[in-house]
């Protein structure tokens, strides 16, 4: 049993590295604390003759596992390189080998017919392979599904443009021809809300699909936080704090202003009633830090580990892409980007220089 749990351990952080797939993190997650206990017990358990083995194997498995949640962490701080480079380190795989490799001598020794240790690992070995091979599959037929759906919503959102201008342009003509009154204007402002709407979804599933090179330019922050404030309206019961401090960062100064925008866009949505959106910049040696904390009920913990996966959305009339895309425009400039709750805060981290 144990040396099933090592294969199913191993091979759900290396799956979690290749995909980002939450459910083999799930999966670790699970399967680690059974794997730990075992061992645990064996120890306890165990007679004078044979402790000392199950002590070794014990430190073995709290190297592994130590090195597995730290690729784990890689994968959440979009670093899934590095979670690959680790687990195929060479300490990583000499841990491995102490482990695995003690577990069949242990097995070979203490069961006299060798039927019996091939009764137990090969069907084990059969599982790891399959749920390897399907993690692969699952990769390919989502970012096939990706493309499909990409394509199809990119040619959608410029179809709508045409229209929504030619409704745009006939609401002014309307004003014009036949005047504003409060009871009008209670209705214009209805379709207004309306095209405003529908323009910001398309342009969710436009920053979505679409791949823009970026731009590095010398820029400040302040520069950034004022052309993403610039289509956003603050309503007079949300109090705006912007950072005392400034300094510059080198960046693509419109899709960093995008991103921005879509954060304090939904900051400012989280907030029912009276409140504070606060931007906050920090400089650090190597890197920039930006964060954005709403006063809004927070996000709850079953949804805030889903809320950059594409589609994901709470929002009645949302796409599920803004964070998927700020996401993206973040890890375009090799940064990272993390929330937590309550407050709800996203944290922004950028490398000083960018290549």
């Amino acid at each position: 049993m144990m040396q099933y749990y090592d294969e199913v351990l191993a091979q759900s952080a290396r799956n979690y590295a290749f995909t980002s797939n939450k459910k083999w993190e799930q999966r670790y997650r699970e399967v680690e604390p059974l794997s730990d206990k075992i061992l645990k017990d064996a120890i306890k358990k165990a007679g004078v003759s044979k402790r000392g083995f199950f002590s070794r194997m014990d430190s073995a498995n709290q190297k592994l596992v130590k090195m597995e949640y730290t690729a784990i962490d890689y994968v959440n701080n979009d670093k899934p390189k590095q979670a690959i480079e680790l687990l195929d380190s060479e300490e990583y795989l000499k841990q491995r080998e102490i482990l695995a490799g003690g577990l069949e001598k242990f097995i070979k020794k203490y069961h006299e017919k060798e039927l019996e240790f091939t009764i137990i690992s090969k069907p084990v070995l059969d599982v790891i392979e399959l749920e390897r091979r399907l993690a692969v599959l699952e990769k390919q037929l989502d970012e096939e599904k990706f493309t499909t759906v990409g394509r199809f919503a990119s040619k959608m959102a410029h179809d709508l443009r045409n229209p929504l201008s030619i409704i745009q342009l006939s609401l002014e003509n309307l004003k014009l021809l036949y005047g504003v009154d409060a009871k009008k204007q209670k209705q214009f402002d209805k379709v207004d809300r309306s095209i405003d709407r529908i323009v910001h979804q398309v342009d969710d599933v436009l920053d979505f699909v679409r791949e823009i090179p970026i731009k590095l330019e010398k820029i400040t922050l302040s520069e950034i936080i004022h052309e993403s404030l610039d289509s956003i309206t603050i309503p007079d019961n949300i109090k705006l704090i912007l950072p005392k401090d400034d300094f510059e960062l080198i960046c693509d100064k419109r899709q960093l202003a995008v991103g921005l925008n879509n954060l304090i866009l939904n900051s400012v949505q989280a907030i029912k009633d009276k409140g504070t959106v606060t931007l906050m910049g920090i400089e650090k040696n190597d890197s920039i830090v930006i964060t954005i904390e709403d006063s809004g009920s927070g996000i709850s913990k079953n949804r805030i580990n889903d809320i950059f996966e594409p589609l994901f959305t709470t929002k009645q009339q949302g796409t599920g892409l803004g964070l998927a895309s700020v996401k993206s425009i973040i890890k375009a400039h090799a940064g990272t980007i993390s929330v937590t709750s309550p407050p709800t805060v996203f944290t922004i981290t950028l490398p000083k220089t960018n290549s």
